[in-house]
Formats: C-alpha cells, structure tokens, sequence
C-alpha cells in the first residue's frame, strides 16, 4: 500500500490537469453580422401600460429605409403632355359678358407631380356703360402666361389631380372709344368724339387653385380659379385700358377657366 500510494497520487494529478485544460478550450464559433436580430418579448405597449400578455416581435422595420422609399416619386420625370382648351369666356359671352375670349394651353408633366404650363390666348371686348355717352371696343388682341402648377395627388391617378398654381402674364393690345358724346345745355349744342387706335400693354400675375377629372379614355375637364394682380397700371393716350385681354376688367381681379384636356401619355 505504501508504494502504490505516490503512484494512486500521480495518476489523480494528471487526470485533474487534463479536466482543467478540458474546461480552457474554447470551440470557435463563426459570427454573423447581418444575422437577424433574436425575437424579443414585449410586455407594454407603446403608452407605457402593461399588455395582459407578453407580444413576440421578431423582426424590426427599417425606419430609415422604408421613409425613403415612401419619398421616391410613384411616376417617371417626364409623364405626359397635356393640351387644352379653355372658353369658359365664350360661354360667359354667350350668357350677356361684354367681354371674351379663348386660350390654348400645354402642360408637361413631370412625376405628375409639378407642372410647367404656356396659355396662349385672343380677348376682345364692346361695352357702352350707363350713362351710355360712349363705347368701348377693346380689339381682338394676344395674350401669353407662363407658369406652373403642383398637384397634390402627385401618387395617385394621374387623371385626376387637386392644383394649386402661378402664372405670369401679358399682353399688348389695342382698343377703341366711340360714340363719345358731349353736351352742352348752355349752348345748345352736341358733338360726337371718337378715340381711335389707342394701344397700350399690361404685365400681371396670377395665383389658382383647380381641380383635374378623367371623362372618358385621354380627355378630361378642368376648372380653375383665379386671383389677379397687376404688376403697373396699364396707360394709353386715352387713359386707363377698361379691358385687360387675358385679365378680364380691371374692377374685377377674379376670374374663372373651363377646359377640355387631352393627355399624351409617354
């Protein structure tokens, strides 16, 4: 037994010497660092206040993805092309309006989103106001706006939009004043006058707002509704324009427009 016992020693050394180096050893493991994210448990809602049960989320959104995404425009720079026609004026004339007219008009769209648009139009006029001691005839001349409007419907169909827009305009015109007529009951006498050939031009702009809506295949309607303001007062040798080709009077600075719309898709 005394011999035996050194090498009972020695035995039970080296078999605790392996345990312990057993226990060092480390298995490498490969780490992954798009791995998804372990399921957690949520135990309240987004107030604060306790769930009656636990929620399992297992996967987390992408806020900063998902925010651009939603910002990305739905349809391409260039969409399409609109042309138009506006005689919501004829109408009126047709009603009794002493003044009219009518536009054409060309907008592209890009992203349906904004829109860069050209009228190009002819306005006249013929008027004799109380006391009826002339008459104004305002002569059928050109008028230009430039502008752009933004569609608030930018994602949705792009046949039907809600607008909100600027034009600049202008015009040079020419208008006649006949049938002047000056009395004089001192002397007893009457002499007729007339002012002819008077010209002049008028710069002014425009604030809108409007409505878009598909009527069948590429056509539509649209109406819009208009705020003018003049940029100087238009002057002549017979004073103060009455009529504003494009503008409208200058006693009234709101205005409307009717329109038939066909839309060249790319």
């Amino acid at each position: 037994m005394t011999v035996l016992r050194p090498i009972f020693l020695t035995v039970l050394l080296c078999c605790a010497a392996l345990a312990a180096v057993a226990q060092r050893t480390v298995t490498p493991v490969e780490t992954d660092d798009k791995k998804p994210e372990a399921p957690t448990l949520h135990y309240f809602d987004k107030h604060g206040d306790p769930l009656k049960e636990p929620v399992l989320f297992l996967s987390q959104l992408d806020t900063v993805q998902s925010v651009s995404a939603a910002a990305k425009p739905v349809y391409p720079r260039i969409y399409a092309l609109d042309v138009g026609l506006n005689f919501f004026d004829g109408i009126l004339a047709i009603a009794g309006q002493k003044h009219g007219g009518a536009d054409v008009l060309a907008s592209l769209s890009m992203w349906n989103w904004l829109f860069p648009t050209v009228e190009f139009g002819i306005g006249m006029a013929k008027n004799t106001p109380d006391p009826g001691n002339f008459t104004y005839k305002g002569k059928p001349s050109v008028y230009f706006k430039l502008g752009a409007d933004y569609n608030f419907l930018y994602k949705s169909n792009p046949h039907y939009r809600v607008l909100v827009g600027l034009r600049a305009g202008y015009s040079p015109f020419s208008f006649d004043i006949t049938d002047i007529s000056m009395e004089s009951p001192y002397w007893q006498e009457h002499q007729s006058l007339e002012l002819l050939g008077n010209k002049s031009h008028a710069w002014w702009g425009e604030a809108l707002a409007g409505l878009r809506v598909n009527i069948a295949g590429d056509w539509s309607l649209g109406w819009t509704f208009r705020y003018h303001f003049l940029f100087g007062k238009p002057k002549s040798a017979a004073g103060n324009p009455w009529y504003i080709p494009g503008y409208g009077t200058q006693s009234s600075p709101i205005s409307a427009t009717f329109s038939i719309i066909y839309t060249f898709c790319r």
